[in-house]
C-alpha cells in the first residue's frame, strides 16, 4: 500500500563540502552494498516439528562503504522517526518461500539463488530451477490470486494486473536480496554519468509477435510510467511533465538515455528502475506514448492517461521466456517462448496458474502437492507440519513489516508522549512470536526508527554506527510500564481505578486493520491486551479488506491502523523515509505534519528542533553525488 509521490524538491542549504568536514570519516567505514548495505545471510537448522518447518536465521555481517553525507542524513531522519514515532515499527518481515524437490532440482534453501526475491520468476531463467531427469512433469503449476479469465496485463490499469505477467514480460534488472546487489537483464548494463544515465538493452531480445525488442520499448515503458505518476518524474521532469519527451529518448536501437533534472544517488536511481517489466509493445502502447509526448496541456495528458488506464489486455504480448495461450475461470496457460535469449535454461514447456483465491486455499495446494511452489506465502505453523517432505520452506528477508500508523489529527495519539507511551508499553518480541505463529519468520524490531535490516545486523552496525546510544528501544522485549506512566502523567492523565484518564475520560487506543490478514491480527490482538492491562482501554478493530484499504485507511477514519511501516520491496533508507515523510499515505492519509518539533541528532544538518524530514529525504536522494 505503499506510494510513491512527488513530494518535496526543496534543498538543504547545508553543503556536501560542510558535511564532509563536519563528520570526517567518522561515517565512511559504514555500509551500503549495491542498494543497502551489510549482507544478510542465512544458515538454517530443521525445525523439530518435522518436514517442511520453519527456518531459524541467524545473521553475519560484510562491511562496507556508504558516504558521510547520506550517512548523516539517515542517522538524522532516524532520530526524527524514533524521538517522535510517526509510526510504531513493531516487527521485520522474512517471507517464506516455498519449492518442491520431488520432481523439480531447485537450489536449497539456505543458498544465495533462492534470495532473489520471487524465486519462481527468476530461477527458471537462469536454469536453477528445472524439471529433473526423472520427472515426467512438463508443467510447473502455480497459483495466482484473481480469477484468471478476469486477469488483465495493462499495468497501467491497477485493476486484476495477474500473476502471470512475471513469466510473460520481462524486469529490466535483477536484484539479489542477500548481497544486496544489482546485476543487468532486459537492461544489460547501464552508467550513470554525471546527470545523464545510459540504459544497454539485451541483444536477441524479442516480442512474442517476433518484432525486436529496442531500446525505444525501453523508453516508451519508462516514459508511461512517468506519465501516470511513477517516481522517476521527481528526478527527470519535476516541474513540467512536458519535458518527459525531451528527456527519456533512445540514442540508437539498443541504447536509451534518461537526462535527469538533478545529480541523483545510483542506488536510489537504480531501485526504481530495477522492478519495471517491460510492457510497452508498440502495437499496444505506442499511440498512447505519442499522444501524451506530443499534448499541449495537463488537461490533454490527462484525458489520455484516462483511455491508458481503463484499456483492459486480456491476451497480452510479452517480452518474457513464456507466451500466453488460454485463461479460463480456474486457471491461465502460458507456454515457452523458445526464441527468447534464456529459453534454452527452461526444460519444461509451459507453466500454468491455478485460482487460487486464499491463503488456505494456498496453503491447501502445497500440502496436497496440487502446485510446485509459493514465490511468498505466509503459512502458519500448523500448516507448515502438513507439508510433505518434499516441500522445502525458505526465508527471504523483505525490508518491511507490520507497524502502528497513526493519525495525527486524532486525539489522544497526536501528542507525541502518548504514541512514546504506547511504544514503552508494547513488547515487539510477544507481537512478533504471536504473529510469526511459530515460523520464526517475523523479528522484532529493537530500534524504532524507520531503518530495516534487523536481520542482518545493519541497523546497529551499519546505519547507527556511533550514534546507538542516542536511540531509544522502548523496551524490545518487555512493557516498560514506569516510562510509559511518567510520560502520559506528563500529557495530563492520571491512572484512577486501573484506567488511565484525563478529565474524566479514559485513554482509549482502538487498533484498525484488515482481517484476511491473519499474521496482523494476531499481532494487533498481543498489542491490545498488553495496553489493556496497563490501563489504556484498547480494541482490535478489523474490517473486511476491500473495506479497510478502500474505506477505512485511505480516508483516514482511524486513530491507529495496521500497515506496513517501510518501503515494500526496497533496502535502502531513503525509501523508507520517503514513506514515512514524502508519501501520499503520510500526506493524505495518517495527515502527518509537515514540519514536526524533533530533538537533534546532527547539529550540522539543522539548527533548531523545527524540522521538515521531507526535505532531508530530498536531500538524501541526491547525497553523495
Amino acid at each position: 500500500m505503499t506510494n510513491d509521490d512527488m513530494g518535496s524538491t526543496e534543498r538543504s542549504p547545508v553543503s556536501r563540502r560542510q558535511f564532509v568536514q563536519a563528520l570526517g570519516a567518522a561515517g565512511v567505514t559504514a555500509g551500503l552494498a549495491g542498494c543497502g548495505g551489510q549482507q544478510a545471510t542465512q544458515t538454517t537448522t530443521e525445525s523439530e516439528n518435522g518436514g517442511g518447518g520453519a527456518d531459524t536465521a541467524t545473521e553475519t555481517t560484510t562491511p562496507v562503504e556508504v558516504d558521510s553525507e547520506s550517512l548523516a542524513l539517515i542517522q538524522e531522519l532516524a532520530y526524527v522517526t524514533n524521538q517522535t514515532l510517526p509510526v510504531l515499527p513493531l516487527q521485520e518481515k522474512l517471507a517464506q518461500s516455498f519449492q518442491t524437490t520431488d520432481d523439480w532440482n531447485v537450489p536449497s534453501k539456505d543458498s544465495e539463488q533462492i534470495q532473489t526475491y520471487w524465486p519462481t520468476d527468476w530461477l527458471p531463467r537462469y536454469g536453477e530451477w528445472t524439471s529433473s531427469d526423472e520427472s515426467s512433469d512438463e508443467r510447473m503449476t502455480l497459483a495466482q490470486w484473481a480469477v484468471p479469465k478476469d486477469s488483465q496485463y495493462n499495468p497501467w490499469n491497477a485493476k486484476n494486473f495477474a500473476e502471470p505477467r512475471r513469466t510473460l514480460f520481462d524486469r529490466f534488472m535483477n536484484y539479489n536480496l542477500e548481497t544486496q546487489e544489482y546485476s543487468g537483464y532486459l537492461v544489460s548494463d547501464w552508467e550513470l554519468d554525471g546527470e545523464t544515465l545510459t540504459l544497454s538493452v539485451r541483444e536477441g531480445q524479442t516480442w512474442h509477435d517476433g518484432t525486436a525488442v529496442t531500446a525505444t520499448d525501453v523508453v516508451n515503458q519508462i516514459k508511461l510510467d512517468i506519465y501516470n505518476g511513477g517516481s522517476l518524474r521527481r528526478f527527470v521532469a519535476p516541474d513540467d511533465e512536458g519535458n518527459v519527451a525531451d528527456r527519456v529518448t533512445a540514442t540508437d536501437e539498443s541504447t536509451a538515455e534518461i537526462s535527469l533534472a538533478t545529480q541523483v544517488n545510483e542506488d536510489i536511481l537504480l531501485a526504481y528502475l530495477q522492478p519495471k517489466y517491460l510492457v510497452a509493445h508498440e502495437e499496444t502502447y505506442g499511440e498512447f506514448v505519442t499522444r501524451l509526448d506530443e499534448a499541449e496541456s495537463s488537461d490533454e495528458r490527462s484525458s489520455v492517461l484516462g483511455e491508458l488506464t481503463s484499456k483492459v489486455v486480456s491476451e497480452p504480448v510479452g517480452s518474457g521466456p513464456f507466451t500466453f495461450e488460454d485463461a479460463d475461470t480456474q486457471r491461465t496457460l502460458v507456454s515457452k517462448y523458445e526464441d527468447h535469449p534464456d529459453a534454452a535454461n527452461i526444460n519444461f514447456d509451459e507453466v500454468e496458474y491455478l485460482y487460487k483465491p486464499s491463503n488456505q486455499s494456498r496453503w491447501n495446494s502445497l500440502i496436497n502437492e496440487e502446485t510446485d511452489g509459493s514465490a511468498t506465502l505466509f503459512m502458519p505453523n500448523n500448516k507448515l507440519n502438513q507439508l510433505p517432505d518434499s516441500v522445502q520452506t525458505s526465508l527471504i528477508p523483505r525490508h518491511w513489516g507490520l507497524g502502528l500508523l497513526f493519525n495525527h489529527e486524532r486525539e489522544p495519539v497526536s501528542d507525541p508522549r502518548v504514541r512514546r507511551a504506547i511504544a514503552h508499553v508494547i513488547n515487539r518480541e510477544d507481537v512478533a512470536m504471536n504473529s510469526g505463529a511459530g515460523t520464526n519468520s517475523k523479528i522484532a524490531v529493537t530500534y524504532p526508527s524507520g531503518l530495516t535490516s534487523e536481520l542482518s545486523g545493519q541497523v546497529e552496525g551499519t546505519w547507527l554506527d556511533g550514534v546507538l546510544d542516542k536511540f531509544e528501544t522502548y523496551g524490545r522485549g518487555e512493557s516498560q510500564t514506569d516510562k510509559a506512566a511518567a510520560l502520559l502523567e506528563e500529557a495530563g492523565y492520571q491512572k484512577q481505578n486501573g484506567t488511565w484518564r484525563k478529565d474524566g475520560e479514559p485513554l482509549r487506543i482502538p487498533i484498525k486493520g484488515p482481517s484476511g490478514f491473519s499474521d496482523w491480527v494476531a499481532g494487533a490482538q498481543t498489542a491490545v491486551s498488553q495496553l489493556n492491562q496497563f490501563g489504556i482501554k484498547s480494541e482490535s478493530v478489523m474490517k473486511d479488506n476491500s473495506a479497510y484499504w478502500g474505506q477505512d485507511y485511505v480516508n483516514g477514519d482511524f486513530v491507529v491502523a495496521l500497515q506496513g511501516w517501510a518501503s515494500y520491496e526496497n533496502s535502502h533508507p531513503y525509501f523508507h523515509f520517503k514513506f514515512l515523510y514524502d508519501s501520499s499515505d503520510a500526506a493524505d492519509y495518517w495527515n502527518m505534519p509537515e514540519q514536526i518539533d524533533s530533538p537533534v541528532l546532527h547539529d550540522q544538518l539543522r539548527d533548531g528542533e523545527a524540522v521538515t524530514p521531507a526535505e532531508l529525504v530530498t536531500e538524501l536522494s541526491t547525497a553523495g553525488e
